[in-house]
């Protein structure tokens, strides 16, 4: 009894759902770090391949897990979140796979496989952590949720700068995948099952579960939000690591700006989701989205500059990953208890899209001109301020 009531008074934040999840996604993104910091700087450096081609990797593997969190949504509701999780785990192991395979085919087939993977790994994770944690406490769990994610990433990426010159690639590809496995292992034994949720979306097409979520102007305001903020992260993630590597000429560099910018970003999401419960969505949103526009134009001015690409990336970085921490509460604001799974994967869809449009555009704008993603996303992310400031001010008007 005393559990049950220390757990109430913390809003779920002291669940096994809760804490179990945290732990997963902190191993899964320390393990695919590599990945995440240095995929560009593979193709260029080891494969000889163009911007564009990475581009179009990402952008492959970015619509398969849109495309595919549309079903996750379902899956959840059908099979249970451990179970639609699980699933996405299966993927990331096959994350260090990449770094062992240098033909285009291959690469292909790997990416659309993880891509597949990829969004019932995200819908599951955020419908778990949804149901978990109560409204109250949203704020403090999505920033504890996505800072497991920021605090594994920046110490695995931490650990590939410090080990890169050392061992190969494929090396550090062997060591990502059987770790996985071991992932996987956990996840089934830490995770507590759960029950399918008997909702209307289980009885319903695809389509006919999403047509009235995509008519409201709450769901559209939320989703130009992640369309435009989530189209320029796109650009500059390709962007940085790239143009670190060309101005230091070091593979091991964008691994330690991805450590920095990610620690920087994990106290941006305490404070953020801090604030969030204590203050309310709308400030901490705006002030977000504010520091998005400021950090891209300091990157089209300086993007020739080792200082500065290190200086405004890890502002981005602190102030997207803040927007991210926002999303959880800004879902259930907007959400009936019915529609949380399936609007969490719309807006993972409107996520890999507008990483797709990003990745594939920003792959080009690079050899353009390099200042070009940046100055885009300037524009991309003052509309995306417009949006946030509209869907607040609907949400009270609503009283939610």
């Amino acid at each position: 009894m005393d559990n049950e009531n220390t757990e109430g008074r913390a809003g779920g934040l002291l669940s096994r759902a809760f804490l179990a999840l945290c732990f997963v996604y902190f191993l899964n993104s320390f393990l695919i770090a590599p990945f995440s910091a240095l995929f560009p700087v593979y193709i260029e450096s080891d494969l000889a391949r163009p911007p564009w081609f990475t581009g179009y990797l990402r952008a492959l593997m970015l619509l398969l897990g849109g495309v595919f969190s549309l079903v996750a949504g379902q899956l959840c509701d059908r099979f249970g979140r451990k179970a639609t999780l699980t699933i996405g785990l299966v993927g990331s192991a096959l994350t260090g796979l990449v770094f062992r395979t240098g033909d285009p085919y291959g690469l292909t087939a790997l990416l659309f496989f993880m891509g597949a993977a990829n969004g019932p790994w995200s819908t599951a994770g955020q419908s778990i952590l949804i149901a978990a944690i109560t409204p109250a406490r949203l704020g403090l769990g999505g920033a504890l949720y996505f800072l497991s994610n920021t605090l594994g990433n920046s110490l695995g990426s931490l650990c590939t700068g410090l080990v890169k010159a050392d061992y190969s690639f494929a090396a550090i590809g062997t060591v990502m995948s059987v770790g996985m496995l071991a992932v996987i292992a956990l996840a089934l034994v830490l995770l507590p099952s759960d029950a399918p949720g008997q909702t209307q979306s289980t009885r319903l097409s695809t389509w006919a579960a999403y047509r009235p979520l995509i008519k409201r102007r709450d769901v559209h305001l939320l989703l130009s939000l992640r369309l435009t903020i989530t189209t320029f992260w796109g650009m500059a993630t390709l962007a940085l690591p790239l143009l670190i590597y060309r101005v230091s000429a070091s593979e091991s560099l964008p691994a330690y700006f991805a450590a920095v910018s990610l620690t920087v970003a994990a106290g941006c999401q305490l404070g953020v989701g801090y604030l969030n419960d204590r203050l309310g969505r709308t400030g901490p949103l705006l002030v977000s989205a504010a520091g998005i526009f400021l950090s891209a134009l300091g990157l089209a001015l300086f993007h020739d500059s080792l200082w500065g690409l290190f200086a405004c990336g890890t502002a981005l970085t602190g102030t997207a990953w803040a927007v991210s921490t926002v999303i959880p509460r800004l879902i259930n604001d907007v959400a009936a208890p019915d529609e949380k799974n399936r609007l969490v994967g719309l807006g993972h869809l409107a996520w890999s899209g507008s990483m797709v449009t990003g990745s594939l555009v920003g792959g080009y704008l690079i050899d353009f001109d390099a200042a070009w993603p940046f100055y885009s996303g300037a524009a991309l992310s003052a509309l995306g301020f417009a949006g946030a400031l509209s869907l607040c001010r609907l949400l009270d008007k609503a009283g939610k």
